[in-house]
């Protein structure tokens, strides 16, 4: 009798187990779909700033692209003179504010992401009034900004 009690709660238990397991499981089809998604998920500026606005004050959209994970929308942004990236579902539903880091390879996307939206051109940089220590023509160049006051 206790055999029959045990293997009776086993089977119910595997059984609950497997419909909760179901129930909460990852939708496959995002990692399965093998279409390009931007066929049917589109996310235009005006879309960004309304799904942002409410929770990212005085926001500027620099650039929307699809990010690295299935579903989601990369978007680089400007606001109170800072930039940043967020991530935005394709249901546009949810935002993501934080680091995107890949598993097997383990780097942080996001990080990579960002240096890239940082980058200075130091070409760009006027030197013409600067203070130069050494030579001109140097192979490498450091540049130092430093406020007086």
């Amino acid at each position: 009798m206790r055999k029959f009690i045990v293997l009776t709660l086993i089977t119910i238990s595997i059984i609950t187990f497997a419909m909760v397991g179901t129930s909460f499981s990852v939708d496959k089809s995002i990692e399965q779909c093998n279409h390009d998604c931007l066929q049917c998920h589109k996310l235009s500026n005006e879309e960004a700033v309304n799904v942002l606005k409410g929770n990212v004050p005085d926001v500027k959209i620099l650039e929307i692209q699809p990010a690295q994970v299935k579903g989601l929308w990369e978007i680089s942004i400007a606001t109170k003179g800072q930039k940043g990236l967020v991530y935005v579902d394709f249901s546009k539903k949810y935002i993501i504010s934080g680091s995107l880091f890949d598993i097997k390879t383990k780097t942080n996307l996001t990080q990579e992401r960002f240096a890239q939206l940082n980058k200075v051109d130091v070409a760009q940089i006027p030197l013409d009034d600067a203070l130069v220590l050494g030579d001109k023509d140097a192979k490498y160049r450091v540049i130092v900004f430093d406020d007086p006051a």
